[in-house]
């Protein structure tokens, strides 16, 4: 059985809004693929962040995020374990960033109308990809 089409993006916020989202044993196919596995570190990443932003790991200083399109650069310190954290983010992902620290109250991190509207198309587009529908009615996908 050949792996269903999925896009990137919409699987990383699939992944990192729901991480239990494809489970490994029922969706085997799926995580051999290499795409998969890139989307699964990304989405690991953002959820690290915003684990970090939440104040897992002490306080953070210097919230800054800086870029345009589809390229952002978000930075930050945690004196307490004497880190300054740099990372690149497509703006789908910065979405995620924003949308799951704001859900933990992670002051000035809030999603916009676009950042929910990038989510729920990504998250449409990974519906479809994956064929939710087919596997709910008990079909494997494409019979």
């Amino acid at each position: 059985m050949r792996a269903p089409s999925v896009e990137h993006d919409a699987l990383i916020v699939g992944l990192t809004l729901v991480p239990g989202l494809c489970s490994r044993n029922k969706s085997f196919t799926l995580f051999e693929d290499p795409e998969v596995r890139r989307a699964r570190r990304r989405s690991a990443a953002v959820r690290g962040i915003v684990r970090q932003l939440m104040g897992s790991q002490g306080h953070i200083e210097g919230l800054t995020i800086v870029g345009a399109g589809d390229a952002f650069e978000l930075r930050y310190r945690v004196p307490l374990i004497r880190i300054e954290r740099r990372a690149s983010l497509t703006e789908v992902e910065l979405a995620c960033v924003r949308f799951l620290a704001g859900r933990a109250g992670v002051a000035g991190l809030h999603p916009s109308d676009e950042d929910r509207a990038r989510i729920d198309g990504a998250l449409r587009r990974l519906a479809a990809g994956l064929r939710l529908a087919e596997i709910e009615a008990g079909r494997t996908p494409g019979e």
